[in-house]
């Protein structure tokens, strides 16, 4: 054995199973399908009408999207905000991938019909970090569960 497994009197095989077995962890359940629709969920979406994810990251972001998020993601068609189980409206903005996605969310972004993301959902008490497991939340929630824990 050599290098750090032979430090810590591992063999080899132990650090691969270890690494495989976190890998797996970051991995999102993913959503229940039939809670994914084109248009999203019927009506308005409340945060009680999703499912509370095992993922910490994803729990935290489910808490923030209620209180931040959920007022125009959850289907307000007034502000033209994505609508949180919409795959039809999620799916162009997933293809741009978490970084940009990340970037509109906590900077502020105007679409291109004029719809505007106020920088941190309006919430300037949001680090970067909550923004982000909001992001990922709605991501999740919006078909995507790969892309949501990367």
């Amino acid at each position: 054995m050599t290098g750090f497994t032979h430090k810590l009197g591992l063999c080899p095989l132990v650090g691969v199973v270890a690494v495989i077995a976190a890998a797996t962890s970051l991995r999102a359940e993913p959503f229940p399908a039939n809670l994914l629709a084109p248009k999203g969920i019927e009506g308005f979406v409340t945060v009680d009408r999703l499912p509370m994810p095992r993922d910490a990251t994803l729990q935290q972001g489910r808490a923030i999207w209620e209180d931040t998020c959920q007022a125009c993601h959850g289907g307000n068609k007034l502000t033209g905000a994505p609508k949180i189980t919409a795959t039809e409206a999620w799916h162009p903005r997933l293809k741009q991938g978490l970084g940009v996605l990340f970037d509109h969310a906590i900077n502020g972004f105007t679409g291109p019909k004029y719809t505007l993301m106020p920088a941190r959902g309006g919430n300037e008490d949001l680090n970067d970090q909550e923004v982000e497991a909001a992001v990922r939340f709605m991501v999740w929630a919006s078909g995507a569960g790969d892309l949501a824990t990367e």
